[in-house]
């Protein structure tokens, strides 16, 4: 018995100490992820209704066989709204992780709203992805608001927090505005 449970220790610790240095790697300077714009409305807003009950939203969408994105559609509203999408290759962090396992492809999305004057006034980030529970989706909330919305912003800059434990966004990366 003291070697099941001294192995199932030694397991979790090892899983642990993997999975934080794989995040950690994830987020150096040669990984920073670039935030492509591919949407720009304007007289629109978030919908709250689906984000302010983001776990809900997400699972029924989940259930429908409908998109995950739609949580993060805009609705008509008095703001400029972008959405920024981050693509890049990375192995899941999963108690079974092998790393000889494939990497797969991630989406992170970005949704900003801005005032006429480029402000930035609201906005949430979010892995499309996201391989947890239900009670775990990392969804964070945009909390440095009047920053101007500019061509290589920094998301550091955005002062991002995990909406359901206000714990810091771990990660960068650099909004890119236009095509070139």
């Amino acid at each position: 018995m003291r070697y099941i449970i001294v192995l199932l220790l030694s397991w979790f610790t090892c899983y642990s100490v993997a999975a934080q240095n794989q995040t950690k790697g994830n987020s150096a300077g040669k990984d920073e992820k670039t935030y492509i714009l591919v949407a720009n409305k304007i007289n629109t807003d978030f919908n709250y209704k689906m984000l302010d009950d983001f776990e809900q939203s997400f699972s029924a969408l989940i259930k429908e066989n409908n998109s995950r994105e739609l949580v993060f559609n805009p609705i008509n509203g008095k703001y400029h709204y972008y959405k920024f999408v981050a693509t890049y290759r990375a192995r899941g962090i999963w108690p079974d992780s092998d790393p000889a396992k494939p990497e797969q492809t991630f989406h992170n999305i970005l949704i900003i709203k801005t005032d006429d004057q480029q402000k930035i006034v609201d906005g949430y980030h979010f892995v499309l992805e996201w391989g947890e529970k239900p009670l775990s989706y990392a969804l964070f909330r945009i909390k440095s608001t009047g920053v101007p919305l500019q061509e290589g912003l920094s998301l550091k800059q955005l002062n991002l927090k995990r909406v359901t434990d206000n714990s810091d966004f771990d990660s960068d990366g650099k909004i890119k505005l236009s095509s070139r």
